[in-house]
């Protein structure tokens, strides 16, 4: 009698988990941050306290399950379009060693002992804090590394269609600057695109439609192009070459006796 009852809330929870998945993304299965990870025990403390239990029904536990998932969902949504949100809610990277100096007071914020802060850089292939240029502790406890000799990554300045405003700050530049910019490449909204990088001291632009816009070349790359350009189209004089002549030997005869 207990398993006929319970085999159609055993269904039910399934499917709701199937469902809540797929809506919320794959980040549920390997979480990013701090709400993906609160948000997953939390689903499953309900389906397994309330879902499953006999003295609940299945129509009570549904309801606890799916206002929890749309809630959820939302506020990741809403953290999609606001990055002050975002960060208000997930919190920022923080960094940990800068131009080769470890930062110890970050080392306290982010509650991570030097001990394995040694093992996530040594999994890395890196053994030695000397090799370190710079390095950001990650939402999900992972370690981006820069090393010495290494270019700098990009930073992110537009995220979903909207413009980041950490990383502008951390690049020293504002949305003014950042709106000049895509204009040069030949949008006028933000909305208009996916993500932005600044790499390289280039601003590479992801639009919507997913073709990848070029940033504009310096005018010495122009200049050096159009060189190239002049000396391919000029034809190449053929110059006659003379040909060695073979300087003759004059043979010499021994006196006979």
């Amino acid at each position: 009698m207990y398993l006929v009852e319970m085999t159609p809330k055993f269904i039910l929870a399934l499917i709701i988990l199937l469902i809540y998945v797929k809506l919320s993304g794959k980040s549920q299965i390997a979480p990013m941050s701090q709400l993906d990870q609160v948000g997953s025990m939390v689903i499953g403390a309900l389906v397994g306290g309330a879902l499953l239990s006999p003295s609940v029904s299945a129509i009570d536990a549904s309801c606890l399950v799916i206002i929890w998932g749309a809630l959820l969902i939302l506020i990741r949504y809403i953290k999609s379009k606001n990055s002050r949100l975002r960060d208000a809610i997930d919190g920022k990277p923080i960094q940990l060693v800068k131009n080769g100096h470890l930062i110890s007071t970050n080392f306290t914020k982010a509650n991570l002992p030097v001990r394995d802060f040694e093992t996530l850089v040594n999994i890395q292939g890196v053994y030695s804090f000397n090799q370190l240029k710079e390095v950001w502790y990650e939402l999900n406890g992972s370690l981006t590394i820069i090393k010495k000799g290494d270019k700098d990554i990009a930073v992110l300045v537009i995220e979903d269609s909207a413009i980041s405003q950490d990383n502008l700050e951390q690049l020293h530049k504002d949305e003014n600057w950042l709106n000049e910019e895509i204009k040069k490449q030949g949008y006028k909204e933000v909305s208009e695109i996916f993500c932005a990088e600044w790499f390289d001291n280039k601003l590479w632009i992801y639009p919507n439609d997913g073709v990848v816009v070029q940033p504009p070349k310096a005018h010495h790359e122009d200049r050096h192009e159009n060189t190239l350009t002049e000396t391919e189209d000029k034809p190449v004089k053929k110059t006659a070459t003379k040909r060695a002549t073979k300087p003759r030997v004059s043979k010499k005869t021994t006196p006979t006796e």
